[in-house]
């Protein structure tokens, strides 16, 4: 046998044969045939096929065995370039100091956890605004990537049964897609043989002249998998915007309809010096393409998978009508539709699991959070108490040396004096109440951010110390020093706390919100959250630690 049958060759009907070997096809999506031809060359060939869904609504495959993503963490910095390729929409060698960035973080790290948190800790650490600029960039693109991965159930191997193996991937993240894609396709380089990977959308998961996590390892697929018997083939809607590394090695090509000036040149180019009317191209009918098979170039109806040899021949000779062939033939498989699991993928039914222990740990934890601020409020009384009373003994002491009482002159010296010891003033106001002499008792919320404290203060008597080390402290420090004192919304409070190098959860940041609302630091609105109005704010200098 020659090769895979492909079709019949137009008006002759002579059958037509394809070698296997690596494949690029071309055409307007759901006009030209693509997706069919594929399932009809895997189908024929008695081969495993990998291919991936990628966009919501796509007609795909019609017998097909569902299978589980995969995904293996990598931590190379060529990977994480491509990944931040994807998320710019453009080369990384246009954004300054980016790529030094990159290979900085990701040396010696294992996941992109870790080098996340590298990079965030640069963020806070460098010196230079330039780089703390690049690093909280990069900081932001894989916040992006990161809880999108975490989101879903991905296979730690691949099991493939003969002909299309399908991994739906339309509910992800491009950047997912193209990370689920990439390990797939080394997944095969590196255990599986006589496979072939269908890249979709190629102009995109291999784009010409940037790199992305997919195009990394296509790259090395398609120059040494052949050896084993593995093949990639391209599906794309053009050619134009494809890489020209693997196309380079592809020497089956399907060239179907095609209306883009453009695009059409592009095509004719290909046909080996066969002369075509642009007209041709465009009005190619469904399922027919110029196919480039080695040294010869032939116009060819394919034969769709599960048609009959003498219909596919009707339609090569202008018979039957291509559409006749569609609606009668191409229709899902019934035995695949009645077998429900076959279609229901096994990380849905994990990701419902995983959904429902997140409730059911999330109800546990408001409970123990209610139970352990119950306990917390208690011990923090009486802990007021406690410092109210040796306050108040110390007052007396002190009152009594300095024999304060009715002496307004020495009540103000004093309360100078006392300024260092704030915990005292509470108290000392309640046993000198001398109009004028000392000011109004107050509450001190302190936020130490190394080389700042801000003293956010209220009516009360109580002290409490907040650090910016903690996300409440960081929070309050942007309400204070950087956001709109009428208010502010969850957005505006994220990108404060990005501009001041905190990467916080949009989850944890409603959490903390709330929490801080609940406590008075805070007052909720219907647009978001502002500072209490009658708070006094002081920012002063102290060392940092």
């Amino acid at each position: 046998m020659p090769g895979i049958l492909l079709g019949f060759e137009v008006q002759t009907g002579e059958p037509v044969y394809i070698p296997l070997h690596h494949l690029a096809i071309f055409g307007i999506t759901q006009l030209s045939g693509k997706t069919t031809t594929l399932e009809a060359l895997i189908s024929r060939s008695g081969l495993r096929a990998i291919a991936f869904k990628t966009k919501r609504g796509e007609a795909g495959f019609t017998t097909y065995n569902l299978v589980t993503p995969y995904y293996k963490p990598r931590a190379d910095w060529q990977f994480v370039e491509g990944l931040v390729n994807v998320a710019l929409g453009e080369k990384v060698k246009y954004e300054p100091g980016m790529r030094y960035a990159i290979m900085k973080v990701c040396k010696g790290r294992k996941g992109l956890r870790e080098i996340q948190k590298a990079t965030m800790e640069l963020a806070r650490e460098t010196k230079r605004e330039f780089m703390k600029s690049v690093y909280e960039k990069l900081a932001a693109y894989l916040d992006i990537v990161i809880p999108e991965l975490e989101r879903w159930v991905f296979t730690d191997k691949l099991e493939l049964q003969e002909g299309v193996n399908v991994m739906d991937l339309s509910s992800m993240r491009l950047e997912t897609q193209h990370l689920v894609i990439a390990s797939t396709i080394e997944y095969a380089f590196s255990y599986l043989d006589h496979v072939v990977v269908i890249v979709p959308e190629a102009w995109e998961t291999l784009p010409q002249g940037k790199m992305t996590p997919v195009k990394w390892v296509a790259q090395q697929f398609i120059r040494k998998g052949a050896a084993i018997g593995n093949y990639l083939w391209l599906d794309s809607q053009d050619i134009g915007g494809i890489d020209k590394t693997p196309l380079r090695q592809c020497d089956n090509w399907l060239m179907g309809r095609m209306k883009e000036a453009h695009e059409v040149e592009r095509i004719l180019k290909q046909l080996l010096g066969l002369k075509v009317p642009k007209e041709e191209i465009q009005k190619l009918p469904l399922g027919t393409f110029y196919a480039a098979i080695g040294n010869e170039v032939k116009k060819t109806y394919v034969l769709p998978a599960g048609v009959p040899e003498e219909i596919g021949k009707k339609v090569a000779i202008d018979e039957i009508s291509p559409e006749y062939v569609r609606d009668t033939y191409l229709k899902p498989s019934r035995v695949l539709e009645e077998q429900d699991l076959t279609y229901k993928p096994l990380w849905e039914e994990e990701k419902r699991k995983r959904e429902e222990l997140e409730k059911q740990f999330a109800d546990i934890r408001t409970q123990v959070y209610d139970e352990l601020k119950e306990e917390a409020d208690k011990l923090v009384k009486e802990e007021r108490q406690k410092a109210f009373r040796e306050a108040m003994e110390k007052v007396e002491e002190i009152k009594k040396q300095w024999n304060v009482e009715g002496k307004e002159k020495k009540i103000a010296d004093l309360t100078k004096e006392l300024e260092g010891f704030r915990e005292l003033k509470g108290a000392l106001a309640k046993i000198l109440p001398v109009q004028g002499a000392i000011e109004p008792t107050k509450e001190t919320v302190n936020l130490e951010h190394k080389e700042l404290v801000i003293n956010v203060s209220h009516q009360g008597e109580e002290v409490v110390t907040m650090a910016t080390r903690n996300i409440e402290g960081q929070i309050l420090y942007c309400a204070v020093n950087d956001l709109p004192k009428e208010g502010f919304s969850v957005n505006e409070m994220n990108d404060a706390l990005m501009e001041n190098g905190w990467a916080v959860k949009t989850k944890t940041l409603y959490t903390k919100l709330s929490i801080l609302s609940s406590q008075g630091r805070l007052v909720k609105t219907e647009k978001g959250y502002r500072l209490p109005q009658k708070v006094r704010f002081n920012i002063e200098k102290v060392e940092g630690k």
